[in-house]
């Protein structure tokens, strides 16, 4: 008599892919900044002077940070959500989580401290991580009318 196990399936938690999409979520945001400052520079206004430059590149820093971290930590963690069966909302948290510990460690290293508006940035993304989880639960609950 031959006994077969039947293999365990897989866990459907995705922890570490989290993180990565939280990291995709704050290099997303550098890179808009990045390429609206750029764009500025080359393409709208040529010419002005370096601390016009870097004014322009404050305020863009300061607005696209928090809403375009809020809105691609959203984006990524509800990417992430078709592939989980379980721990919706804590898995968005995860998201937001390492995209905040990305944003406040480059902050750190570029001005030696934390600005204010990364406070607000942090609690925005961690409330859109949570968010994109919670609206997953909605969606995929066996139990929707």
């Amino acid at each position: 008599m031959t006994v077969i196990a039947e293999a365990a399936p897989a866990p459907r938690d995705r922890w570490l892919r989290a993180i990565w999409y939280g990291l995709l979520a704050e290099i997303s945001t550098i890179a808009t900044i990045v390429v609206i400052v750029t764009f500025y520079r080359y393409g709208i206004a040529k010419g002005l002077s370096d601390a016009e430059y870097t004014a322009f590149g404050q305020r863009v820093g300061a607005i696209v940070g928090v809403v375009g971290g809020t809105a691609f930590t959203f984006l990524f963690a509800h990417r992430l959500m078709r592939r989980l069966s379980s721990n919706f909302v804590a898995h968005g948290i995860v998201v937001a989580v390492a995209a905040i510990a990305l944003s406040v460690g480059g902050s750190i290293a570029g001005h030696q401290g934390v600005p204010t508006a990364y406070i607000l940035a942090s609690l925005l993304k961690l409330a859109s991580g949570a968010f994109a989880g919670s609206g997953w639960m909605r969606s995929a609950s066996p139990l929707r009318t």
